[in-house]
């Protein structure tokens, strides 16, 4: 339902302007406190000594010794020891590492940034009409995939991989890693994250392109044109999420599997770009910004989606959990035992249950809530803290078989850092041309629109 007239675009203030150099600035100091930060706290915290050999932690631990080192007598009579040894083989890294948290900023960055796709990619397969003139800040959020390949190279190289993840270095007796060792290949792996960052690139880059085209030559083709292939472009999306997922936080433990996996960490990634889209237009609004072209009924439908993908997040979360749990077969379960094995990660989970679905559920039910600024400001923060949590409790429980809960200072100040450049990456891409898509032919629609 529409007011019957709309904005006139001309009398808006639709540009970055100085605003760019202002988010650069505090993108730069953030990032600096950030590195700072993690350098100072690291070394108080023994972060960047060196660890220990996984493989040699592995025969230790599993009752192998290292090439070349004849058995123990131990060893030589009892071999029913070495069968309990061999009983309790991990498919995960014991040993904290610094890369452990930077995983969890990038995967939290990286969530967020793939939303921002998503939703460029449904705006335009269901032709809606009330999310265009937000959908260039969409497009500028999405465009920042190419940042996060870059902060995630330090990642892949062999160094930090050994310490991340045990397919790297298996254990020669561990069947379950062997099984799937035809995947688990570093170089295999390499070429896949490879065709997901390219994809996702082609992907924001050519939409965001073609979107600014448009609003210089004002050719209506270009909407047909995206909306033609964004069918294409969802089902490759979904594909590339799904196997990022395994590859990146799924594949931490590589004997413990779960198909929702995929589906679980893309409901959090567009639960998550909302509370940041709703960020975003309340600083640009509060700093003169799309003052009135973005108006509370806007709003209101990215609470309600907001709203709706808390919903779906909780809806999977415990679909993955009462499936597995009820099937009770141990390579599966095991992976929530760890979880609740210390009264620490119980209470993570909770926190999840409670911050993650019940909070929000309540609180952003209100359409009043979802209106006013201030309200959804709140909601928005509480919903990105609660993804980083998420992100924190997949992969950090590895560590020391959950038997201890591993925080520390570095923990914040690596996502404050990364945040920093982040927010740089954003300003580059926001900054240049309108904040919104001025020529679409739907706009119209869209300055119109009017919640029922």
């Amino acid at each position: 339902m529409g007011h019957g007239s709309t904005i006139d675009l001309s009398t808006e203030n639709r540009t970055l302007g100085s605003l760019s150099g202002k988010l650069i600035g505090f993108g730069a100091v953030l990032a600096a406190f950030g590195l700072v930060g993690t350098l100072l706290l690291g070394m108080l915290e023994g972060a960047f000594d060196e660890a220990p050999a996984q493989s040699h932690e592995s025969a230790a631990s599993h009752g192998q010794s290292d090439p070349g080192t004849a058995p123990s007598a131990a060893q030589q009579q009892h071999p029913a020891a070495q069968e309990k040894h061999h009983e309790v083989i991990h498919g995960f890294v014991t040993e904290w590492s610094i890369w452990h948290p930077y995983l969890v900023s990038v995967c939290f960055f990286l969530t967020v940034t793939l939303g921002a796709l998503f939703f460029v990619l449904t705006h335009h397969v269901t032709n809606a009409g009330w999310s265009t003139v937000v959908r260039r800040i969409a497009e500028g959020v999405s465009r920042n995939v190419v940042l996060m390949a870059l902060i995630l190279i330090p990642i892949v190289t062999p160094g930090p991989m050994g310490q991340l993840y045990k397919w790297f270095q298996p254990d020669p007796s561990d069947e379950i890693i062997a099984v799937k060792a035809s995947y688990l290949d570093y170089d295999w792996f390499l070429v896949r994250l490879g065709c997901y960052f390219l994809i996702w690139t082609i992907l924001a880059w050519g939409y965001h392109r073609s979107s600014v085209a448009q609003d210089q030559d004002g050719d209506v083709r270009r909407t047909s044109r995206m909306s033609s292939f964004s069918p294409l472009g969802v089902l490759l999306f979904a594909l590339s999420i799904t196997f990022a997922a395994y590859d990146l936080l799924m594949s931490l433990d590589a004997h413990w599997f779960s198909t929702i996996f995929g589906v679980y960490i893309f409901a959090g990634s567009v639960l998550s770009f909302h509370a940041l889209l709703a960020l975003l237009i309340v600083w640009l609004q509060a700093n003169g910004r799309l003052t009135r072209a973005i108006t509370d009924d806007h709003m209101q439908d990215i609470g309600k989606m907001m709203f709706a993908f808390t919903v779906f997040w909780a809806y999977i979360a415990f679909s993955q959990y009462m499936l597995l749990w009820y099937a009770n077969i141990p390579e599966e379960t095991i992976w929530f035992l760890r979880r609740q094995s210390t009264w620490m990660w119980g209470f993570w989970g909770w926190m999840l249950i409670i911050g993650r679905f019940f909070v929000p559920f309540l609180f952003l039910m209100s359409r009043h809530i979802k209106r006013k600024r201030l309200t959804i400001t709140i909601g928005a923060l509480w919903m990105l803290a609660m993804q980083w949590a998420d992100m924190y409790y997949l992969v950090m429980p590895q560590i020391s078989n959950g038997q201890q809960f591993p925080f520390k200072m570095v923990d914040v100040t690596i996502v404050l850092g990364m945040a920093g450049v982040y927010i740089i990456g954003l300003a580059l891409s926001l900054r240049g041309h309108s904040l919104i898509a001025e020529r679409d032919p739907r706009m119209p629609e869209s300055l119109a629109f009017e919640n029922a």
